[in-house]
């Protein structure tokens, strides 16, 4: 019996309507990624804040008296020392003063030591019965008087004596001078006109604050050692100066929620420089044996700071506690065991429970020394 095309063309039909395709047994390919290995380190327990230079002392340099500025011997911006002298005042009308005064202590000494003689004279002959009592009452009461006036003409020739050594304008502090606000021929007027203002250089405070809640740990620190503190420059990050935490304000200033701290810097090569903003580092002390990983492990999820741990080639999602994070290190305070490997680049392709697969990367960095 023949079979027509037809029939067998339906057949083939029906038979390929039944059939059910078989399902794509290819597995998803491993997700690539880059990883790196929870470490121990000892890492600084550090603080960062901007910070403003400032001299532990500025003078204003003024004229204790009025004159006639004769010399200025300092440049502007020169480095002074204590004791030098900076401006000199027109001298002459306070030494007048002085040889008049002199003078009239002169004539006061010899006035007070004939005074002297007659009391003591009318003394001895009071004793006698010879002098009245009024007598000699009123030459001894002249003769203090002499004295007195002795005494008054002296303080007029140190007045006019200490006129000559102020016409002398010296350095109150060593530091660095300013410009000299008035030159030779200008007349100063004495505590008004300032001369030139000094600030000291060596050492020199660094000034910054940090937030109330650090104010404990600071404190807890500065009591078991001396917090180091480094100053950088804020556009190369240069390390300007290191120098010790000196001085914690006794209250928290209640508009910006912000404690006051100053750290003394020797300054030696003068790097730091009054009115200079700087980065500040505030080292408090160093934790030993810190889990560490690469701060870009760190994921932020609905339950906190999650990251992928890879066992294998397969990638868990697990949530860490993370105590800080400093120079592009996350110290991990719990959920991490050192040795574990955790994923840098890549994971946000990766589902928990999913493959990757693991390129080279570079191991974590070294903490920098800022």
């Amino acid at each position: 019996m023949k079979i027509s095309a037809v029939t067998l063309l339906a057949a083939a039909a029906l038979t390929s309507c039944g059939r059910t395709a078989p399902q794509n047994s290819v597995a998803a390919p491993p997700v690539p990624v880059e990883v790196a290995a929870a470490e121990t380190r000892n890492m600084p327990v550090e603080m960062k804040a901007i910070g403003a230079v400032e001299p532990i002392a500025s003078v204003q340099l003024k004229s204790k008296v009025q004159g006639e500025i004769l010399e200025v011997h300092f440049a502007d911006g020169a480095q002074v020392k204590a004791g030098d002298p900076l401006f000199s005042i027109d001298p002459r009308p306070f030494q007048a003063a002085l040889k008049r005064a002199e003078a009239n202590l002169s004539i006061a000494r010899f006035a007070a030591a004939n005074a002297v003689e007659q009391a003591d004279r009318y003394s001895a002959l009071i004793k006698s019965g010879v002098a009245s009592k009024e007598q000699t009452s009123q030459i001894l009461s002249t003769a203090d008087s002499q004295k007195s006036g002795l005494a008054a003409r002296q303080a007029d020739v140190d007045e006019a004596q200490l006129s000559i050594d102020w016409s002398q304008v010296r350095a109150p502090i060593s530091g660095r001078a300013g410009v000299a606000l008035l030159k030779a021929g200008n007349i100063a007027q004495p505590n008004v006109d300032t001369l030139a203002v000094i600030n000291q250089m060596q050492p020199i405070y660094v000034a910054f604050s940090l937030p109330e809640n650090s104010l404990a740990d600071v404190r807890k620190w500065m009591n078991k050692t001396k917090a180091s503190v480094s100053a950088y420059d804020p556009d190369s990050g240069k390390l300007l100066g290191t120098g010790e935490l000196t001085f914690v304000d006794n209250a928290v200033d209640r508009t910006s929620g912000m404690v006051a701290f100053k750290a003394t810097f020797p300054n030696a090569d003068e790097s730091l420089w009054p009115g200079q903003f700087v980065d500040v580092t505030v080292k408090l002390a160093e934790e030993p044996d810190a889990i560490v990983i690469p701060a870009a492990a760190i994921m932020e999820g609905q339950q906190g700071a999650q990251v992928f741990v890879v066992a294998g080639d397969i990638a868990e999602l697990r949530k860490v506690e993370v105590e800080r994070s400093l120079n592009g290190l996350a110290i991990i305070k719990d959920g991490l065991r050192p040795g574990e490997i955790v994923i840098t680049t890549g994971q946000l392709r990766v589902n928990s429970g999913g493959r990757v697969s693991v390129k080279p990367a570079p191991a974590a960095p070294e903490p920098a020394p800022r």
